[in-house]
């Protein structure tokens, strides 16, 4: 989350007793029973890896008395990992499917997103991957990581700061923040290059980017003029428009899935509140009333519900609200400093920042049954950003 100037007495007075908390979605999730043969080792691995993304799935979940039945073997070779999967139901085959490649992870993702896809038509997120900033005591880490226990990848490294990434909708760049030399400038790592870039760098704040869906415009906060306001930075030509043209502070864009509209942070009346515009610029409409304090707007893929960070009881807390600001749910309570919220690609999990376990860590949340999951392992990890549907 990016700090406004201000923190504000009103937002004190506010506590977590003031809002609703969020329920679990509570669909009926199908039942799938499962078994792994082969070798110990990797067949137990399989399993538990397996097992985790069906239960995180938020449309399915393991039970013994399953609808369907899930017989999986595992094996290894010198060339990698192979794994045969029979799915069936009431003894009538559903699926047969076999993978083999480098990661037996890879493959258990692979297999858990078929699943999901063969039974219920609707797509998984086993298999998508989470960028975040690392910030040890050498200096800052853009890591990319998968939702299994193998360790983050490191993109990039620097020993200045580096800060809000952005995932591209096509999978390939993360656009981010890097003070490398000397300003906040926009950089994009390329994962087909296995390179990064600066590709803005105007005097002040070049910061806070989100993709525009079909991935030809990145919304950013500059602060050219000596205020922070929205632009649009044209990918292809660099050219930059300027969206706002108060003196207030204006950031922390999110474009609607649509792409017309864009949900911002701007302190105008004050103090920070979540304002609607289109993206073309114009008249905004606030659509935040109910805290002293709002910021890191993220609209879902459906276009139903924004999730943002707002000031209860004097910590930081991840609210879900209908994109018309009414319907406002409180969805973490543990933690002082939970912020940075962003969707998962089918919008049924939210990955977000908190200080939960007293360290700060990367977390995620699937909605159906409001289950909690940390990604990230050792040392400050903030400011998520999670790939889309199909990177590899």
């Amino acid at each position: 989350m990016r700090y406004i100037s201000f923190i504000l007495v009103l937002a004190a007075a506010l506590t977590g007793s003031d809002f609703i908390p969020m329920t679990p979605i509570g669909a009926e999730c199908i039942p799938v029973s499962l078994t792994v043969e082969g070798d110990r080792d990797l067949s137990d691995t399989a399993f538990e890896q397996i097992r985790d993304d069906i239960d995180f799935s938020g449309l399915l979940i393991t039970s013994d008395e399953g609808y369907a039945s899930a017989e999986i073997e595992v094996g290894s070779s010198p060339d990698g990992y192979q794994l045969r999967a029979r799915v069936s139901s009431g003894g009538e085959p559903l699926m047969t499917r076999n993978y083999s490649g480098e990661s037996l992870y890879s493959l258990c993702h692979a297999f858990a997103d078929d699943l999901v896809f063969d039974l219920t038509g609707e797509e998984g997120i086993a298999s998508t991957w989470v960028a975040y900033i690392r910030r040890t005591g050498d200096g800052y880490a853009l890591a990319v990581k998968s939702l299994d226990p193998r360790t983050a990848r490191t993109v990039m490294f620097d020993g200045d700061v580096i800060t809000t990434p952005a995932w591209s909708p096509d999978g390939d760049k993360i656009v981010f923040t890097s003070y490398r030399s000397g300003n906040a400038d926009l950089w994009s790592y390329s994962f087909s290059t296995s390179s990064a870039g600066k590709i803005l760098s105007i005097p002040g704040l070049n910061s806070s980017p989100a993709w525009s869906p079909d991935g030809t415009t990145v919304a950013l906060t500059l602060s050219r003029d000596g205020n922070s306001d929205i632009y649009l930075l044209d990918t292809e030509t660099s050219r930059t428009t300027r969206l706002t043209l108060r003196e207030s502070i204006e950031t922390s864009p999110s474009f609607s899935p649509t792409g017309r509209q864009i949900v911002f942070t701007s302190d105008r009346i004050g103090y920070p509140q979540l304002y609607v515009m289109d993206s073309s610029g114009g008249t905004s409409m606030r659509v935040t009333s109910s805290h002293g304090y709002c910021d890191s707007p993220s609209w879902s893929p459906d276009g139903d519900r924004i999730a943002y960070t707002a000031m209860a009881g004097g910590d930081f807390h991840i609210f879900v609200m209908d994109a018309d600001g009414s319907n406002i749910r409180q969805l973490t309570f543990d933690g002082t400093l939970n912020e940075d919220p962003v969707w998962g690609p089918t919008g049924r999990h939210i990955a977000f920042s908190s200080d939960m376990d007293g360290g700060r860590g990367i977390y995620m949340i699937e909605l159906n049954g409001l289950t909690v999951r940390k990604l990230s392992g050792d040392g400050e990890c903030y400011c998520p950003t999670w790939s889309p549907l199909g990177f590899k």
